[in-house]
């Protein structure tokens, strides 16, 4: 009797969520991933109702099947509204980096010019200043 003990006690140590919390972890993963609700469903069983290792599982398998198809990926729409948002933050990051490097090349490069004119006034005030000088000292 106590080997039948034994047996059942591994399943009844697997808790298994109340519906509602089941049902937003389901939706989480889902939100995540690409699996469907069965999918999700049974890689909870499989994992013992563990959030992070499924999605941690998918993530593993997707970066392992999908290295070959890296080119194809990055020219295709993202699949997940996550991915969406991710990757308009991203192109907006992008863009914002180069347009200030770009904004603080041109400064730079408004600076010099700035400088060389007014080193350039600078020289012709005094060569103005000494031409009167000559000027006045022959009168």
């Amino acid at each position: 009797m106590s080997a039948e003990k034994d047996s059942a006690q591994p399943t009844s140590a697997i808790s298994v969520p109340p519906p509602g919390v089941l049902d937003t972890m389901i939706r989480v993963i889902m939100g995540q991933t690409e699996m469907t609700h069965e999918e999700v469903v049974s890689a909870l069983e499989r994992t013992n109702y563990d959030l992070k290792r499924v999605i941690r599982e998918y993530m593993t398998a997707t970066a392992s099947t999908t290295a070959s198809a890296t080119s194809a990926r990055a020219t295709s729409v993202p699949s997940s509204t996550n991915q969406l948002r991710f990757s308009e933050i991203r192109s907006f990051m992008d863009k914002s980096d180069l347009m200030y490097y770009r904004r603080k090349e041109m400064d730079r490069i408004y600076n010099e010019v700035l400088e060389r004119k007014k080193a350039a006034a600078a020289v012709a005030a005094a060569t103005e200043t000494t031409a009167t000088e000559t000027t006045a000292s022959k009168l």
